[in-house]
């Protein structure tokens, strides 16, 4: 068990990085295309996630500690948003691009993630108790 972290969303690297930015028109869909590609390569699309996860420390912690949201989507997203650019809406339309077993993998790669992470900061949490 991991405890709940809190950011000011103005303190979170997602916002700093535009992930919620409202993008309209033709780049919608460029960001949704690259976004859908980027999500086809389970191995490039599980980097960027990492680096989400290792490199926004008050993001992944704001977002990763909260065990009944969808921490996998929010990975994904801000993977997307590090590796291609893509806000989270423009993300969410390309992730209706993939089939199914394109889904999987990414889902199969953001798991990978959060559990990479989950056992880091557990771990260093149980250090600081001791």
């Amino acid at each position: 068990m991991i405890e709940r972290q809190y950011f000011h969303y103005e303190e979170l690297d997602e916002f700093k990085a535009g992930m919620w930015r409202i993008v309209r028109g033709d780049e919608r869909m460029v960001n949704a295309k690259n976004a859908a590609n980027l999500m086809r390569d389970p191995i490039i699309f599980k980097y960027y996630m990492g680096i989400a996860a290792n490199q926004w420390g008050k993001s992944a912690a704001h977002n990763l500690t909260v065990e009944n949201s969808n921490r996998l989507a929010w990975l994904g997203h801000a993977g997307c948003c590090i590796g291609v650019g893509s806000p989270e809406e423009n993300t969410r339309i390309g992730w209706h691009m993939l089939n199914k077993q394109e889904q999987d993998a990414a889902n199969t790669a953001a798991q990978e993630v959060l559990d990479e992470w989950l056992e880091k900061n557990t771990t260093i949490r149980q250090l600081e108790l001791c």
